[in-house]
């Protein structure tokens, strides 16, 4: 007996790690540091206001989002709880009495019975 040529184990293993949370993203470093001048200090806070900017637009997108997710799952609360009745109602046959017509009501053929 061989062993097996594929086994989905060690994906298995790796997919269930936990996700690592992102970091924050490290400044770039310059290997000749920049002169203190009065344009070099207007440079850095451009760069600090695109990075702002950037921020504010992502937690703008990130507030959409959980708005969204919280709609969805609001969704889902609801199937679960009208699923949920429909099932009592199948578990207890007497809350929710036959239709008057009999079983064959919701068929698109008329009952037919024989005597022999």
């Amino acid at each position: 007996m061989g062993a097996a040529p594929f086994s989905l184990d060690p994906i298995c293993s790796v997919m269930s790690l936990p996700r690592v949370p992102r970091s924050r993203p490290r400044p770039k470093l310059r290997s000749i540091p920049r002169r203190k001048t009065e344009s070099a200090l207007y440079a850095e806070m451009q760069q600090l206001t695109v990075e702002k900017q950037r921020l504010n637009q992502e937690l703008e997108f990130i507030q959409e989002r959980q708005g969204q997710i919280q709609a969805r799952l609001w969704e889902i609360e609801q199937a679960l709880q009208r699923f949920q009745q429909e099932a009592e109602r199948f578990r207890d046959p007497a809350a929710a009495p036959e239709p008057a017509t009999g079983r064959f009501s919701s068929s698109r053929f008329p009952p037919m019975t024989f005597e022999y």
